[in-house]
């Protein structure tokens, strides 16, 4: 389900929600005809940094030139305490609002937590939310597994909220679907939408219904063709379970069965899911690669601000 539509152009209007059957139907036909798929792109190994979204330098470079020191309490030698990476990761997650009429929500969140390549003051992260499956449209475009990422930048001097300076999600990355969206208070960047939580205004991160991708702004999620049924704040923010994912060469997971919640005790059921490394370079089920979601740095907004 990728887009066939344009804002702009006024070459082609379609309504993005809620289309009828038979309008379902073209969609899909127009979209294999035009060679599009709505799953990541796995086929290579560690995505090439696009310069025009991200001004900060490569986490692959800065991964391979970091000191790697470890400690019984820093494991993955980053110079953050891996308890607190823990804590940071789950105090600064925003309000993720899985949509009130999902019926494919089984998931949990993989996350790296790392010094900012352009301040090691601050914090970035990588939030990997992993989906047992893809509902599809109508089941149209299912398929097993599924992986939907966004970046966060962080002042872990500041509480939550108010210490998370921008977001950045991109939705269906790599494919004609693909939507970047982002906010925050850095120079330049949009206001994030918020929701309560815990009685304080969190940011919000949308998750589209059967198709789970992630925007920071729900006019965009509700504007493509994409997401049909688009994007909707939930009545309560979500809480998943958070597995720590390390450092490219330091590893605090490397099997999200036996030491993460892809398992029955989770409720999940899908064999070729099941003992899943996420350091081991491969396809989450048919979704995509998700060592390369880990050091994609087109999640991390620089400093400077937003593009």
């Amino acid at each position: 389900m990728c887009n066939f539509a344009t804002h702009s152009s006024g070459a082609v209007s379609i309504p993005a929600v809620r289309l009828g059957s038979v309008l379902y139907v073209v969609a899909i036909a127009a979209e294999l005809l035009g060679g599009c798929a709505c799953v990541s792109d796995a086929g290579a190994s560690t995505r090439a940094t696009r310069g025009a979204l991200v001004s900060a330098p490569s986490l692959v470079i800065a991964a391979a030139t970091r000191p790697l020191i470890r400690t019984a309490t820093d494991a993955d030698g980053d110079g953050i305490d891996d308890a607190r990476e823990l804590s940071i990761a789950e105090d600064y997650f925003p309000y993720f609002s899985i949509h009130p009429g999902e019926t494919c929500s089984r998931h949990g969140v993989l996350f790296r937590v790392s010094p900012h390549p352009g301040d090691a003051t601050k914090i970035a992260i990588w939030y990997v939310v992993l989906y047992e499956r893809d509902c599809g449209l109508r089941g149209l475009g299912a398929h097993v597994g599924d992986d939907e990422v966004f970046g966060e930048v962080v002042d872990p001097e500041r509480p939550a909220p108010a210490g998370i300076l921008a977001l950045r999600a991109i939705s269906h990355q790599n494919t004609t679907c693909e939507r970047i969206t982002t906010c925050g208070s850095l120079p330049r960047c949009a206001p994030c939408a918020t929701a309560p939580k815990g009685g304080r205004p969190y940011p919000v991160v949308f998750s589209s219904y059967s198709k789970h991708g992630n925007y920071t702004s729900e006019s965009v999620c509700n504007g493509w063709l994409c997401d049909f049924s688009g994007c909707e704040v939930s009545g309560t923010p979500d809480v998943p379970p958070f597995v720590n994912a390390g450092e490219p060469g330091a590893p605090l997971s490397e099997n999200l069965t036996t030491a993460g919640f892809v398992n029955a005790g989770g409720g999940w059921s899908e064999p070729s899911l099941m003992n899943f490394n996420p350091w081991g370079n491969a396809k989450f089920g048919t979704a995509g690669n998700v060592t390369d979601d880990l050091m994609d740095s087109a999640f991390v907004v620089s400093l400077d601000g937003c593009q």
